[in-house]
């Protein structure tokens, strides 16, 4: 599906107004020396809106015609990248066509197209091969495999092309740390340029809204130091910290005050498959939502001793359903790579649950895990005595911490796996970019 906008014809696209200090230097990048330009800062600081401002200034003046975008996935690119892309194209009055389905804009007036990459494993190096661009811009680099990265900065080879970077401080151990971030050789050289933002450099952040960002993670914990203070430090320890006896949601559970539920699961042929059903509220004195872990479920096969069938797991499931009256407006998250149970569970006429797959990205779900705790908006019932164990035991690897990889030691945690997808979709669903450009 295309969406086009036309807007009149203006070369007046862009006027600075205001900004700070080192978001009007950040801007002027434009058209400087570096080829590397890199936005490392806190969360809401506003450094992926004055990049997208930057790398649309740069198009705009560029000698070329061709240009890459690319994230996470697709999906993510879109909502973080291209839709306030697109506003700011219409702000100024350019005249777009944005295929999501081919992964590109085009920019006719200008004779411009700039093309969409999603990156999320090693294979996706191979989509760039072969392709030649006059600029990029790199959304969340960090989460990004390397190989691609690397394949993508050489693809960049026509005369002034730059590569603009976005990134939340990560373990100091990551690629793009040591190798651009940290590397004194190439800033020295000019060939990388470094910008760190903090909250304090979005100026449409109001007092009360940096307050409330700067307290949603606790202030010993990894979250806080990368995100609030712009940190690069490793994980180690006790993963959800922030959980206290607050989180626990105690005595009897009143159904009534949910308006929406859901059920994510963890699928494992050999080891544990659970079920966690969530509650959603929506509070009225703030109008934000606490999320409740109200019930789990699971099967232990090395307890047991036997394997489940998807037919047993689905008689699971069913017991469920008609446990807690669920019908067709409650979603069943499907483990992303359990296909067959998924079928199973679909072609089961007794079940009324909308049955939908869910592919989690770990230090995402980590992340805003960690928020809603640190806020006292994720809370566990006392009879889900296994999540909260799995909670109390979550540990980052520390092996893996030393080779630049942000991970949870895998054990005992196949119900916070389950937990997640609910809430995840339900804060996905209400995704609010901040920020005005400044231009």
């Amino acid at each position: 599906m295309k969406i086009t906008c036309n807007k009149h014809e203006s070369h007046q696209y862009f006027h600075w107004q205001q900004g700070s200090e080192i978001t009007k230097e950040f801007y002027k990048e434009w058209k400087g020396n570096h080829k590397i330009i890199i936005a490392v800062g806190a969360i809401r600081s506003g450094k992926t809106v004055v990049s997208l401002a930057t790398f649309l200034k740069f198009i705009v003046n560029s000698s070329h015609n061709t240009f890459a975008m690319a994230g996470r996935g697709i999906n993510t690119l879109e909502r973080n990248v291209v839709k306030p892309f697109l506003l700011m194209l219409n702000n100024y009055h350019v005249k777009y066509t944005y295929s999501k389905y081919n992964q590109l804009i085009e920019l006719p007036d200008l004779h411009k197209v700039i093309h969409l990459f999603g990156m999320d494993n090693e294979q996706s190096e191979s989509r760039i091969r072969g392709f030649t661009a006059g600029g990029t811009l790199i959304d969340e680099v960090t989460v990004l495999p390397k190989s691609a990265v690397q394949m993508l900065i050489s693809r960049n080879s026509l005369s002034g092309s730059k590569i603009f970077m976005t990134c939340n401080p990560t373990n100091p151990n990551n690629f793009v740390y040591e190798e651009y971030v940290n590397n004194q050789e190439l800033i020295n050289d000019g060939e990388v340029k470094v910008y760190n933002f903090y909250l304090q450099d979005n100026l449409t952040l109001s007092e009360d809204a940096r307050h409330m960002l700067e307290s949603i993670y606790p202030k010993d914990s990894v979250f806080y130091k990368r995100n609030i203070l712009n940190q690069w430090v490793t994980g180690h320890g006790m993963i959800f910290d922030m959980f206290t006896d607050d989180n626990i949601l105690k005595g009897e559970i009143d159904w009534s005050k949910y308006h929406r539920f859901g059920i994510g699961s963890d699928y494992g042929t050999t080891n544990m498959t659970c079920y966690s059903l969530i509650g959603i509220t929506q509070l009225e004195e703030d109008n934000s939502r606490e999320y409740h872990v109200l019930a789990e479920k699971y099967f232990d096969a090395s307890r047991e001793g036997y394997q489940q069938t998807d037919t047993q797991r689905v008689s699971d499931v069913l017991q469920m359903q008609e446990k807690y009256n669920l019908d067709r407006n409650v979603i069943f998250y499907c483990s992303h790579d359990a296909n067959n149970f998924k079928a199973a569970l679909e072609q089961e006429r007794k079940i009324k649950l909308d049955v939908k797959s869910f592919k989690p990205n770990t230090l995402d779900c980590i992340s805003k895990l960690s928020q809603l705790m640190g806020d006292n908006k994720l809370k566990i019932h006392e009879s889900c005595k296994e999540t909260i164990k799995q909670i109390q035991g979550y540990e980052w690897d520390s092996k893996k911490a030393g080779k630049g990889i942000d991970s949870p030691i895998k054990e005992n945690d196949h119900l916070i796996d389950s937990m997640r997808a609910p809430i995840m979709e339900d804060m996905q669903d209400d995704d609010i970019v901040l920020g005005v450009v400044y231009l």
